[in-house]
């Protein structure tokens, strides 16, 4: 199980074996480098723990522990972590401040306990058979036990069709689950499992804020920003940043660049497609905040193709993919691991705490068509202003969807209508006919969302619209795929990613903001912009979101690039695996492969619903592939 994960420790492991527990551990070095080796125990032997993660306020922690007797072998967050255990029990976590996996084995009792972080920034995977508990940042980990014969769980491979991510607490494997964000767990010798949430995010009830005043909520959230950003600069390593032409990670490296005492380097992603590229926009920024800058080209013409990295992503994701974007990103991650660096911070999570996403945007589409009598006024508004952001086609879809009794079948499902609502239904129209009858008829009884919304549905009485959608979002999407690939992308190459943005006491104070502080009309992620572009050099977009996509097409779904394919895509292999409709795949696929260049917006709009599900096709494909026949690296006994 160690081998299996050594990727993310690549700097040291160990196993500790007590009793009927056993701990292992594989270690990346960033606070003491020269203690601190884990799994790591009292001096007693009492308790033993292995941890992931980096608690920001450990320092603070170990003062108040030195105040009340405590001594100190190492100076790690983990041995801070351990002893807070030790005095406050599984309350301990309401202590800490930071991203964190860990168990903890108690001799005396028998008993361990495990516990994730408030957003889910740091994974943890389980595996229950009523009889033996195993537990891992991975799942792989948990497969190389050979205690858990991998097979999909067939409803959640479906899901991510439909919501691109699993529903939470399903994986993509049937018998493993992950613990949910926000959750601790006891085990007892005997007894079953005892699973609890310890922590939630609070949004305040609609029209009761503490003021309405911009200028007081700006002004707050600059100290709020700030404290998070320097708080997570801890370690003894350096830290770089990641940096695109966003505002998100503009504003990081913007505050970094005031907190962080040593010299910052920056890296960037540059693209030969002037469409996607841009290096003209991030070059500017960091000359203009003065840091270093390293770029990781991405040539569509590429020798050879992308295929073997997306085997890499997909082995490293465990989970299907229905865009390209992790390609980029786990090569940005080889590209921080060559240049010595183990800690870089992202921007990922401030579109999911400020609503940044087009999906809000539509959602105030839907909430101003609402208040609208006039169904022709409406229909101009949606055909006139709004397709100056979507395609022709997905404005329609919209118009549609946003009629009064579709969107009562919605309320009456959800008890709102949730942001992501629509974006769910992009691909609707080329699922029918996808999979194999087989295949449907397993997914008949798909019951995980709706379990999911009847957790969720008490928690979005008296929201705004805004903040309903954001409390889903952080259910859903965000630890679901967004922090997910966070994770396995960067430690797939030993690269710790820091999150300043779900720092939990920055969600906790972005919660309370009046929704128009982070959605303005059309202005998405409103304070954010707001307080950091008077520090950033001119943007040809204002900083408005632009969405990061990758070429699918061009990289996997050419005439030239179609042979490349046929051990996942052909007929046969399509026919070995058993779920898909054969002949349908191969439509969809002809049409994709003969589509002409794209000259619309409805264009785009057509090839990106045929790639989106392709991707999924191939994605699972690879998958089955590497997992369900054992051909990956952790059944092979190498990482």
């Amino acid at each position: 199980m160690n081998k299996a994960l050594q990727h993310r420790g690549p700097d040291g492991s160990g196993v500790a074996i007590r009793d009927h527990v056993g701990l292992g551990h594989t270690r990346l070095t960033i606070v003491d480098l020269q203690a601190g080796a884990q799994p790591m125990m009292t001096p007693d032997q009492r308790y033993a723990i292995s941890y992931n993660g980096e608690i920001y306020n450990y320092r603070e922690l170990r003062r108040d522990l030195e105040s009340q007797g405590c001594t100190f072998v190492t100076r790690t967050d983990t041995e801070v972590l351990l002893q807070l255990f030790v005095r406050e029990g599984v309350d301990c976590v309401h202590k800490l401040r930071g991203m964190f996996a860990f168990a903890i084995h108690d001799r005396d009792t028998g008993a361990v306990f495990l516990a994730r972080d408030r957003f889910g920034i740091k994974p943890l995977f389980y595996a229950w058979d009523g009889a033996s508990f195993i537990a891992a940042s991975e799942i792989k980990a948990i497969f190389a036990s050979g205690l858990v014969t991998p097979a999909f769980n067939f409803h959640s491979l479906y899901n991510y069709f439909i919501y691109q991510f699993a529903v939470s607490p399903h994986t993509l494997f049937s018998g493993v689950r992950e613990l949910p964000a926000g959750h601790r767990v006891r085990l007892q010798p005997g007894q079953e499992p005892v699973f609890e949430r310890y922590w939630d995010i609070e949004f305040p009830a609609d029209d009761v804020y503490e003021t309405m005043d911009e200028d007081y909520w700006s002004a707050r959230f600059v100290d709020a920003f700030s404290d998070a950003v320097q708080v997570h600069a801890i370690g003894d390593v350096p830290i770089g940043s990641y940096l695109s032409g966003g505002i998100d990670s503009a504003a990081i490296a913007w505050m970094l660049r005031q907190n962080y005492p040593n010299p910052l380097q920056t890296f960037s992603i540059k693209f030969t497609d002037p469409v996607e590229d841009e290096s003209p926009i991030y070059r500017n920024i960091a000359r203009h905040l003065g840091v270093a800058n390293r770029e990781l080209l991405m040539d569509d013409d590429r020798a050879g193709g992308f295929v073997a990295d997306l085997e890499h992503c997909l082995y490293a994701l465990e989970q299907p993919q229905r865009m390209a974007v992790d390609i980029p990103h786990y090569l940005l991650s080889a590209m921080v691991q060559d240049n010595k660096y183990k800690v870089v911070y992202t921007g990922d999570g401030s579109d999911e705490i400020f609503g940044g996403y087009d999906c809000f945007r539509q959602d105030y589409m839907r909430f101003w068509g609402n208040e609208t009598t006039s169904y022709w006024r409406r229909m101009r508004k949606y055909f006139g202003e709004y397709t100056q952001w979507f395609s022709h086609d997905y404005v329609a879809q919209l118009f549609d969807m946003h009629k009064r009794p579709r969107q009562q079948q919605v309320f009456e499902q959800w008890g709102t209508y949730p942001a992501w609502y629509d974006f769910w239904h992009i691909t609707q129209a080329l699922i029918p006919g996808l999979f194999s009858e087989e295949f449907v008829a397993a997914n008949h009884d798909n019951h995980q969302m709706d379990d999911l919304r009847e957790q969720i549905a008490p928690r979005l009485d008296g929201l705004h619209i805004l903040n309903q959608s954001l409390y889903i979002e952080a259910k859903t999407r965000l630890p679901g795929w967004i922090l997910w690939k966070s994770d396995r992308l960067s430690m797939a190459h030993g690269v710790e990613a820091r999150v300043p943005f779900m720092d939990h006491k920055l969600a906790e104070f972005t919660a309370g903001m009046p929704p128009f502080m982070k959605l303005n009309y059309m202005d998405e992620k409103y304070v954010l912009r707001k307080v950091a572009m008077p520090s950033l050099p001119e943007h040809p977009n204002k900083f408005k979101k632009k969405a990061f996509y990758t070429p699918i097409r061009a990289w996997f779904f050419t005439q030239e690039r179609a042979p490349l394919l046929q051990r996942y895509m052909s007929p046969e292999a399509l026919r070995v695996t058993g779920y898909f409709n054969v002949q349908r795949v191969g439509e969809l696929l002809q049409i994709l492969l003969n589509y002409p260049p794209a000259r619309t917006m409805n264009d785009n709009f057509r090839i990106m619903q045929l790639e989106w599900v392709l991707m999924l096709v191939l994605s699972v494909q690879i998958l089955h592939d590497q997992y369900i026949l054992r051909n990956g690296p952790c059944f092979l006994g190498v990482d």
